[in-house]
């Protein structure tokens, strides 16, 4: 699967869509054309099905459903044969834009579904997804894209994983750096003592800066002259543990600049989550303006959301202060009635 907030790529084979032949271990997304028309029409539609080789194997049906002021797409999953299965599903109902091919993806995160002892073409109820007007209103003219994926039945107990997981967090190394051979220093003097492999396994930028040759390989060291301590402490908390903590008390703007700098993905998209759940009326702009600097598809539909939904954020001086035309230009376009 792609990662969220990266770039949605997809063959025509990994398509779920009609009778369009999609190989059950080949499935990446599953399309609903005229989504827009269909939620302002509540009834059952087909969405489609895969296949193993030419034989029919599992098929997708929704159900839409207006109830107050939300829209709800109830999935359900059809199976040939009678059998236990596991099924994923994009977690969440964050809505990333591709304007250029006319398509609304939902989350390419996945959330994993069993289920147990379905019997020979059963129609089985998976999951809803709740949507708002404004919602809807972004996916007029356009074809809905939910993540899907059909995984292996796991035999693996989940503390086993969870164990496994924990005996490669390298967090002690950072506050104990034991055999230790480099050192980054912040741009306000705070050093840290830090290890190669970790920081070219998940950085090419970091990767290309120690190659045997550079200046920074052979001296051990290197200052980022634009990365604060603080900042750099989180960054080295990502790299060593996957993840950071208490991100809401961190400047996530700050991260997000530090992450696409150094190509950091994995933090990336943390930032661009602890964003997305800090829009706010006094940051609204400044999180959409960064958006599009950062080419943030997924963080910049959530500003513009949250600005449709409390226009009265128009009447701030930060949309007076936005320079970019063709960005003043998208937001009344997003904003004005359909």
């Amino acid at each position: 699967m792609v990662d969220d907030g990266g770039d949605y790529k997809e063959t025509n084979n990994h398509l779920i869509q009609g009778r369009r032949i999609c190989q059950t271990n080949e499935a990446q997304w599953m399309c609903i054309e005229e989504i827009y028309e269909k939620m302002y029409r509540p009834n059952f539609y087909d969405i489609g099905g895969t296949f193993i080789h030419d034989l029919a194997d599992y098929w997708f049906t929704c159900k839409i459903e207006v109830v107050g002021t939300n829209f709800l797409l109830h999935l359900f999953v059809r199976n040939r044969q009678e059998s236990s299965y596991f099924i994923m599903l994009s977690d969440g109902n964050d809505i990333t834009l591709d304007k250029k091919n006319n398509i609304a993806y939902l989350s390419s995160y996945l959330k994993e579904f069993e289920i147990h002892k379905a019997e020979e073409l059963t129609e089985t109820y998976i999951t809803t997804y709740s949507f708002t007007d404004v919602d809807v209103e972004t996916m007029k003219d356009k074809v809905l894209y939910i993540g899907v994926k059909f995984p292996l039945a796991s035999t693996f107990r989940q503390e086993i994983i969870d164990n496994i997981k924990a005996a490669y967090d390298f967090g002690d190394l950072l506050s104990d750096p034991i055999g230790s051979d480099f050192t980054i220093e912040s741009m306000d003097g705070e050093k840290f003592q830090v290890h190669k492999a970790l920081l070219t396994a998940h950085s090419e930028v970091f990767k290309a800066m120690l190659k045997e040759e550079t200046a920074e390989s052979l001296n051990n060291y290197v200052k980022l002259i634009d990365v604060s301590a603080e900042d750099l402490q989180s960054i080295l908390q990502f790299i060593y543990t996957g993840t950071v903590k208490d991100i809401e008390e961190c400047n996530s703007i700050n991260l997000l600049m530090v992450a696409d700098k150094y190509d950091l993905i994995g933090l990336r998209h943390l930032a661009e989550y602890a964003l997305r759940e800090q829009i706010n009326l006094e940051n609204a702009f400044e999180t959409l303006t960064v958006a599009d600097m950062y080419n943030s598809n997924s963080l910049k539909t959530a500003a513009l959301k949250y600005i449709k939904k409390n226009p009265k954020v128009l009447k701030s001086s930060a949309f007076k202060e936005i320079l970019n035309a063709d960005l003043v230009r998208e937001v009344c376009q997003f904003i004005a009635p359909s």
